[in-house]
């Protein structure tokens, strides 16, 4: 009737509603939504903004967000991004005159413009049925009353105590410079007390008030760039989607500044390889897809920026016709050496999705950037500011080189998947992992006919394109290890931590069926 699982946990099935996150409170707290008259963007936002307390260093309203929402009445997803500009106080040619040849990679001058709680704000006000107070009062309670920390966030958490180096950081982020351990109750009244004021008086005051004027005095203090003028005239921007087709689904991502467009190229190469050939464990469908991944990266790097600024040749290298060409540079028995993106691309993040009874399904995704963003929080606000500004490039002949008031390259990318018996969304969290990550999904889903929570389980592959490695998770045959190996390809270990992580919410005869990464300590679940 339904997809069957070959092992591990099945997937979630219900009628009404559906929420999938990396946090079980925060998927509960969607669910709760949901279920007190809100719809699946109430939900979103409230899982959003539970998860900037229960998984701290990943997300926040000091970071970044993009979003898709899709309904079986739209032709296709509506599209926002969500992201933030540079600070005015600073030119190229200032940045250049201190001798940096690169972008820091914490402190001030890497904070941009926080857009995750105008979106949260602009999305609720626009297409919920709450209010935003509403939305935010159980992020409200957990960080006011408490909450248990779990397991893989603690062991993170433990990972990026060296990140809070600030006395507000310390105070706020770690239990008397230790980190939390898993099942300890953690409490954060100063971003309880924030989320309060902002139920309170609305988001003019973190973007005009005295929050804002308390994240400029932060930044700055630090040698960075924003100013009250930034925050005040950020706004979130509606986008149009991009999109190609896999093998019969069609699959949307999020524009340019993103790097959706990434998967996308990768797809459609891939689909010229004719993917499904080969056995979804075998070396040669491991090295065809590393190949198609070099060469969308490649593309990625040289041309993703803010398109305010550059006109992305997206459309062209998502393009079948490109892939065409792109793929005979593709040797079957030897590996390619990647061309340079000029970018390393990293990251913590989180990806949630939530679907209600009127078939809407969102696909919502928020960052600080690397683990606890700049390593910058706000005094007596609990913010912690993100780093993305780390990833514009220094080089004048770059498409995403500094410059005031400029977005800049981003990792983060949620995406929408319609076929003919089924839509949705999905997303995987991982920094430059995520549109590889996408492919590999998708292969798993329409290829070879994985369920959704076996298609997100699959073992996958990472090829850093800076290094010209290659990690293979565990599951993945020794043998084919070998023959990888033999092609030219330079295999590393890697922990589980450098997969990322999803969730995935699927519509298919009526009913939603949901999974939740088992790299995190996610949940779906419905109703």
């Amino acid at each position: 009737m339904y997809w069957l699982r070959p092992y591990g946990r099945s997937e979630v099935i219900a009628e009404n509603g559906m929420v999938a996150t990396s946090q079980p409170l925060a998927t509960q707290v969607g669910i709760h939504i949901l279920q007190s008259g809100g719809n699946a963007v109430d939900a979103a936002i409230a899982a959003a903004a539970v998860l900037d307390v229960t998984e701290p260093f990943s997300t926040g309203c000091g970071g970044d967000a993009f979003a898709l929402l899709f309904s079986p009445n739209m032709k296709v997803p509506l599209s926002f991004n969500g992201s933030g500009k540079s600070g005015y106080l600073a030119s190229l040619d200032d940045l250049l005159d201190k001798g940096w040849n690169e972008m820091p990679l914490r402190g001030g001058p890497t904070v941009t413009v926080p857009g995750a709680l105008h979106l949260w704000d602009f999305m609720v006000k626009e297409y919920g049925n709450l209010k935003l107070g509403d939305v935010l009062a159980p992020a409200i309670g957990y960080a006011q009353c408490g909450f248990p920390v779990s397991p893989i966030i603690a062991a993170q958490w433990k990972m990026l105590l060296p990140v809070l180096t600030s006395q507000e950081a310390i105070r706020v982020y770690t239990m008397n410079g230790i980190a939390p351990k898993g099942g300890d109750i953690v409490r954060n009244s100063d971003l309880a007390a924030t989320f309060q004021e902002v139920a309170n008086s609305g988001t003019k005051v973190f973007y005009e008030g005295s929050i804002a004027e308390k994240i400029v005095n932060t930044v700055q203090q630090d040698g960075g760039f924003l100013t009250l003028d930034d925050l005040k005239s950020h706004k979130t921007e509606i986008t149009k989607p991009i999109s190609t087709t896999y093998n019969g689904l069609d699959v949307f991502e999020h524009p340019p500044n993103g790097q959706g467009f990434a998967a996308l190229a990768m797809m459609n190469i891939m689909e010229e390889l004719n993917i499904q050939q080969f056995d979804a464990l075998s070396a040669d469908r491991f090295h065809f897809m590393i190949e198609a991944k070099k060469l969308a990266y490649a593309d990625l790097g040289a041309h993703n920026a803010d398109p305010d600024f550059y006109n992305v040749p997206s459309d062209i290298y998502h393009s079948k016709k490109y892939a065409k060409i792109r793929v005979r540079e593709i040797n079957s028995e030897k590996t390619m050496d990647p061309p340079d993106s000029g970018i390393n691309p990293r990251g913590d993040t989180i990806y949630l999705t939530t679907a209600d009874s009127s078939g809407l399904v969102v696909s919502f995704i928020n960052s600080l950037y690397l683990g606890f963003g700049s390593g910058l929080v706000v005094p007596g606000t609990g913010i912690k500011l993100q780093n993305r500004g780390s990833l514009f490039s220094l080089d004048p002949e770059h498409p995403n080189c500094y410059a005031p008031k400029k977005r800049p390259f981003h990792t983060i990318i949620p995406a929408i998947l319609k076929g003919d018996d089924f839509y949705g969304a999905f997303g995987i969290m991982g920094g430059s992992h995520q549109a590889q990550a996408h492919a590999q999904f998708v292969s798993n889903l329409i290829d070879f006919g994985m369920p959704p929570q076996h298609a997100m389980d699959f073992p996958r592959f990472h090829h850093d394109q800076n290094k010209n490695t290659v990690s293979l998770e565990n599951g993945i045959p020794s043998t084919v290890h070998g023959e990888l190996r033999k092609r030219g390809h330079q295999i590393i270990h890697e922990t589980m931590s450098g997969f990322g992580g999803g969730q995935v919410i699927l519509r298919k005869k009526g009913v939603w069926i949901g999974g939740s990464d088992h790299r995190k300590d996610g949940q779906a679940a419905g109703f």
